[in-house]
């Protein structure tokens, strides 16, 4: 019995290895091909979404994709300007593929562009919300005026965006800006309708060009964060051709320190 039994265990030895041992003609542990680590994916951030199967519809998925890559064109044309903002910076900051990239935008300037005209609608929203909390034209244009200066200083990514880079970013940017910016033209014709002499149409155009200039100039020389102290040169250029030199001059005392 003895015999059978060491018989057997010799038989399964060479055949499967014993416990400790390796089979003929296997390498050693040492010799093994190490597995490869799994690479380690980057830290996700509040606004991604979770990662497998989260239950939300494509519809859904498309509409955070779609924030995250405008924020992150918003951020990196604010911080290097729109040449220097390239698609793989975007979606890497965005946290998303290349291929949702060009799912959702046609082209690195179409993706600005629609960056550009989510800030400012934003912006034009406070503008002429602001705009109808007075009764008299001068102090509404002054109201209007006043938040969408602050607004822009309390965001300089902002105020870069929609002032400086939507200059340089090309043709169709550009056109959407000249667009874009006669939604403030109610501001300065409702002035121009209220005037018992007679104004050419194109004057409320001109004026927001005017602002436009300005403020342009305070954001290129790094001065976003001190707009508001400009309101009085803008009320200056913003009456005078509608009420006279002399309410022009008022609304520069009024700015002055210690006036009205």
């Amino acid at each position: 019995m003895r015999g059978i039994v060491g018989l057997w265990t010799a038989m399964t030895a060479d055949e499967h290895g014993t416990e400790g041992d390796e089979p003929a003609g296997a390498p050693g542990a040492e010799d093994a091909t190490p597995a490869r680590p799994r690479r380690k994916l980057p830290p996700r951030r509040p606004d991604q979404l979770p990662r497998g199967r989260h239950g939300l519809s494509d519809a859904e998925v498309e509409a955070s994709q779609r924030a995250r890559i405008l924020d992150a064109m918003k951020a990196l044309a604010g911080e290097r300007g729109y040449h220097d903002a390239s698609i793989a910076d975007v979606i890497k900051r965005a946290g998303v593929t290349r291929k949702a990239f060009y799912k959702l935008f046609e082209d690195k300037e179409q993706c600005f562009i629609q960056a550009y005209e989510r800030d400012l609608a934003r912006l034009l929203t406070l503008t002429l919300e602001a705009f109808e909390t007075q009764d008299e034209w001068a102090d509404r244009v002054r109201a209007a005026l006043s938040a969408l200066l602050h607004a822009l200083a309390r965001d300089p990514t902002a105020a870069r965006l929609c002032f400086i880079e939507v200059v340089t970013a090309g043709p169709r940017a550009i056109a959407a800006r000249n667009e874009a910016m006669r939604g403030f033209t109610i501001v300065f014709d409702t002035g121009r309708l209220e005037d018992d002499r007679s104004r050419p149409p194109a004057l409320a155009l001109n004026m927001v060009g005017g602002m436009s200039e300005i403020i342009h100039r305070e954001i290129a020389s790094g001065r976003a964060e001190d707009l508001p102290n400009i309101l009085p040169d803008l009320m200056y250029t913003s009456v005078l051709p509608i009420l006279g030199p002399e309410a022009a001059e008022r609304e520069l005392e009024r700015g002055a320190p210690g006036g009205g």
